[in-house]
């Protein structure tokens, strides 16, 4: 009896020692990769031929997904509606994305976009180091990538483009040095003449009419697209955008209704000019409450 119990417990501590990437579930879910960065734990999973990105310890905190055989395929509606901002400035040659994730944007510029100079920031390296292992991350001629806090890069460089991606985002943490009025007076500074910002954001919370009065405290037209599947809205600013949504159809008939596979006809009816905000606080580097903003749901 003192034999099998001491099996058992060398099996039990044999299988508390097996590494993530062997783990695997009924359902054909496994972790490929589990760890922590000085930034992020982050965790690598794959369902069938999905892989995603999960920051922090829920399963539902997807930074990123990939489907393996469709790698330009957009898995969330976010990302379909980012590129849909493209035809506020269709003829953009210069593009800065803060925030890598797996890779999925530059992905699809690499495959669609190859006449746009992508400049991508990220500031965790191990983002960078994972993306390249599990999701194809590479950085073809006319991408770069830089290793920095988004709002010290542009604030260092000196660099001009036709459109800012704000992508450094989840449902449970924003990075608040970068929701600030303070924040998007740099960013327009870094923009060419009709430039506009691109941001990713989620709208059922007060963070979100708070991040629309900031924007309009700093650009003349702010603009909204509505997740119809989920909780992610795009906001999109510019003080002379190339269109207003009532346009947005006949250029993306222009553009061919698509990129790659993103459908942007589709995405156009989710549009609007954003509905008027009622209480709520122009974010500033001196009051910036937007992680507890996040949490409160309207």
């Amino acid at each position: 009896m003192k034999n099998c119990k001491a099996i058992g417990f060398i099996l039990l501590i044999g299988l508390w020692l097996i590494p993530a990437q062997l783990v695997q579930s009924a359902s054909g879910d496994k972790a490929l990769y589990e760890g922590d960065s000085i930034y992020h734990h982050i965790t690598i999973r794959q369902d069938g031929m999905e892989r995603c990105m999960i920051f922090g310890r829920q399963r539902d905190l997807r930074q990123t997904c990939l489907n393996l055989e469709m790698p330009d395929a957009s898995l969330f509606e976010y990302t379909s509606m980012m590129f849909a901002g493209f035809l506020f400035r269709p003829e953009a040659k210069t593009v800065c994305l803060i925030g890598l994730g797996g890779g999925y944007i530059p992905t699809v510029f690499r495959m669609h976009l190859p006449q746009v100079k992508l400049q991508t920031i990220e500031v965790d390296p191990l983002v960078e180091k994972l993306a390249k292992q599990y999701f194809g991350f590479s950085i073809p001629a006319g991408q770069s990538l830089a290793i920095d806090d988004g709002r010290q890069f542009l604030k260092k460089s000196r660099e001009r483009y036709d459109q800012i991606w704000l992508d450094a985002f989840n449902s449970d943490y924003v990075p608040a040095h970068m929701t600030t009025k303070e924040f998007l007076m740099l960013t327009r500074s870094r923009l060419t003449e009709g430039g506009i910002v691109i941001q990713n954001v989620f709208c059922d919370n007060k963070l979100f009419d708070a991040q629309i009065a900031t924007f309009r405290s700093v650009f003349a037209k702010v603009f909204v697209f509505e997740g119809q599947k989920s909780g992610s809205c795009v906001i999109v600013a510019s003080d002379r955008p190339a269109s207003d949504p009532a346009g947005l159809r006949k250029l993306a008939e222009r553009m061919g209704g698509r990129i790659g596979r993103i459908d942007l006809m589709a995405e156009t009816v989710k549009c609007k000019v954003p509905p008027a905000v009622k209480k709520a606080t122009v974010l500033t580097d001196d009051y910036n409450p937007a992680n507890l903003l996040l949490m409160q749901k309207k």
